[in-house]
């Protein structure tokens, strides 16, 4: 998935989490139960699309590597058994067919490997019977007949996986999408906790916002959490860019209460920086200690917004 479908993955994992913890709240009122339904609903469905993909992460080389060594291993295994009994029996054709050994398979082409395969399957099956002592079974037949099956349907279609993989992509894509909508709704709904259970208010709407943790999903060392206000009224700034000097594009946004969360990358002295046109650019040194968080307000003084010259 891009870095923008995983950010907002991790914050609906963590909204639903923050939901689940403080059931005791919302229990009762109808319309928060059948929101967090949809959203545990969604969830479930990108887990399993997840896995999915996982099943055929490294492509379609991978996978079709991996029904190669799958013919090739029980294709061995019978030509071995069946060489030693063509040996036992004097079976001098059966046995210069059946010396065989990996190497063999090297230089063929994918389509030969599979026909090589056959041709144990071919000469074995209607003896298998004979071989019983040498620990064939009618039932690696089978295994070998389906495993040739399964590398030439592969060589057939050689798009399968990536056209899975892209299938699931877009589902979760979807279940994104739909779960957006439904927590779009239930942020108002958050309205009717903002008095009397301030504290689950502030723990839902810091859940909801989006950290974008970086190129390759960098973790960070430590975050910071905290409002954006105006310096004079104390009024929450919505919209306002929060981000690290010189680290731009790992920028965060304040949401509708002003909150903001930050993930910091690096320790020591940095330079955290909140701005939004019309206001003087804020900037407030803050010392990154690996693994302590902190909690700050960011204050922004209003000024006058630059007009560009008629010309």
């Amino acid at each position: 998935m891009d870095n923008h479908s995983n950010n907002q993955i991790r914050m609906i994992r963590t909204t639903l989490k923050n939901l689940n913890d403080n059931k005791i709240i919302w229990t009762g009122f109808l319309p928060v139960e059948n929101y967090v339904v949809l959203i545990g609903n969604s969830v479930t469905e990108i887990d399993r699309q997840e896995g999915i993909i996982a099943s055929i992460d490294g492509g379609p080389s991978k996978r079709k590597e991996l029904l190669r060594q799958l013919m090739l291993q029980t294709c061995l295994k019978i030509s071995g058994s069946a060489y030693a009994y063509a040996d036992d029996n004097d079976n001098t054709l059966l046995l210069s067919k059946m010396d065989i050994t990996k190497s063999d398979f090297t230089y063929l082409s994918d389509g030969e490997q599979a026909n090589k395969a056959e041709m144990v399957y071919n000469e074995i099956n209607p003896i298998v019977a004979s071989l019983v002592t040498y620990k064939i079974l009618p039932a690696d037949m089978t295994e070998l007949k389906d495993r040739i099956k399964d590398y030439r349907d592969f060589l057939t279609a050689p798009k399968t996986s990536i056209n899975i993989g892209a299938e699931a992509r877009d589902e979760i894509k979807v279940q994104i999408k739909k779960t957006m909508k439904v927590l779009e709704k239930l942020d108002r709904l958050m309205e009717h906790y903002r008095e009397d259970e301030h504290g689950f208010y502030e723990l839902y709407f810091m859940a909801r916002i989006i950290i974008d943790y970086g190129h390759r999903y960098r973790k960070a060392i430590s975050t910071i959490n905290g409002k954006v206000i105006d310096f004079e009224s104390e009024a929450i700034v919505v919209n306002a860019k929060v981000y690290f000097e010189g680290d731009e594009k790992n920028k965060v946004i304040s949401d509708e209460t002003g909150l903001f969360k930050i993930g910091a990358f690096k320790v020591g002295e940095l330079v955290l920086i909140a701005e939004k046109e019309g206001f003087k650019k804020c900037e407030e040194i803050v010392f990154i200690v690996k693994g302590e968080d902190m909690e700050m307000n960011l204050e922004l003084e209003k000024g006058e917004i630059a007009i560009e010259p008629v010309e």
